[in-house]
């Protein structure tokens, strides 16, 4: 889909990284936290990939959709995660938006509407053809945790998900994947909902957590992100 028909608003930035470019949105995501801890959910099994060593690499990522020209982006996030997350969410209302260009370099959109994505991660695409835009999208939303359908939590939901202390989100983003076995020695990190992992798994920050990292390494994490203490609802 056209990144412009989506969020029409975005027509009127002058910023170089959106203007007169062809930009395909590809992915909706939402970035699921609490004042506690950030949630992540692991890639399904049929998506693993396999390593030199025998060993599988599994993806974790944030909770993600296709766009559609249904439903409101931001709605059918929300029910996606009161479906499948079994949790209820509320939308972030920043005021401003931030754009990760695919040469990881960071520009702020100021005084933005309500309903904008807080994020935008531009990729360049990897096919050729007559109509390939300048950059495929995936639109990035703050979504604070309201509360968990059921009183098991993170536990109880349908997918394997990855519960990240949020004063360590920057420490898990460092490296380029965990052996699953570091990964929960660390007091900061737990999994959920987990029926069985390989002992040789490793796991890797996919695209919305990979573009994190990217903002991190170039001193332009944005300060929400950084700790609990900062912008709390």
């Amino acid at each position: 889909m056209n990144l412009f028909d989506v969020y029409p608003q975005l027509n009127r930035e002058q910023t170089h990284v959106l203007k007169d470019r062809a930009l395909r949105l590809i992915a909706l995501s939402g970035l699921v936290y609490d004042e506690q801890a950030f949630y992540f959910e692991l890639g399904e099994s049929r998506f693993w990939g396999h390593l030199p060593d025998g060993g599988v690499a599994i993806g974790v990522g944030t909770a993600k959709i296709q766009p559609d020209a249904t439903h409101p982006p931001h709605r059918a996030l929300v029910r996606h995660l009161r479906q499948q997350w079994q949790c209820e969410v509320d939308l972030f209302p920043t005021g401003h938006a931030y754009v990760l260009g695919a040469d990881k370099q960071v520009t702020v959109l100021h005084k933005v509407e309500a309903g904008t994505p807080y994020l935008f991660i531009l990729t360049a695409p990897q096919l050729g053809g007559s109509e390939m835009p300048d950059a495929l999208v995936q639109a990035v939303y703050l979504l604070p945790l309201r509360r968990w359908r059921d009183q098991a939590g993170a536990s109880r939901t349908s997918h394997a998900l990855l519960q990240i202390q949020r004063e360590a989100l920057e420490r898990f983003l460092e490296p380029a994947d965990w052996g699953l076995d570091a990964l929960l020695a660390q007091p900061w990190a737990t999994l959920h909902n987990i029926l069985s992992l390989p002992d040789t798994a490793r796991l890797r920050p996919v695209l919305v957590l990979r573009g994190l990292r990217d903002m991190a390494q170039a001193d332009a994490m944005p300060l929400h992100l950084r700790s609990s203490d900062a912008d709390k609802r």
